[in-house]
């Protein structure tokens, strides 16, 4: 079965369709609408709420190893925090942009 995106490779941009290419994605859409995404909205910002928690964390088990002289393990949960950051960020903008981060898009 044909699906919305296969629709949209097949025709091109969807600016240069005719009347007929649109009712027919249209049609389409009714008869085989993509895909939920794996997570909610709403569950996403929970997810990059525990990111930012991990983030937290680590810069604090960071900062302990750098005033106890441990630069290298101190670095790599620096690294980490970053990471995390990152991650929470990219969670904040829903699913389909957080699997694109990690999948590295």
């Amino acid at each position: 079965m044909l699906t919305l995106d296969q629709y949209r490779d097949r025709h091109g941009d969807p600016a240069t369709w005719c009347a007929a290419e649109i009712d027919s994605y249209i049609v389409l859409g009714e008869i085989t609408p993509p895909e939920p995404p794996l997570y909610t909205y709403a569950e996403m910002q929970d997810i990059a709420a525990d990111h930012l928690r991990s983030a937290a964390c680590q810069k604090a088990t960071a900062d302990r190893l750098a005033a106890a002289g441990h630069t290298i393990a101190a670095g790599i949960h620096r690294r980490g925090a970053l990471d995390a950051q990152q991650l929470a960020a990219a969670a904040r903008h829903g699913w389909p942009y957080y699997e694109a981060y990690l999948n590295g898009w």
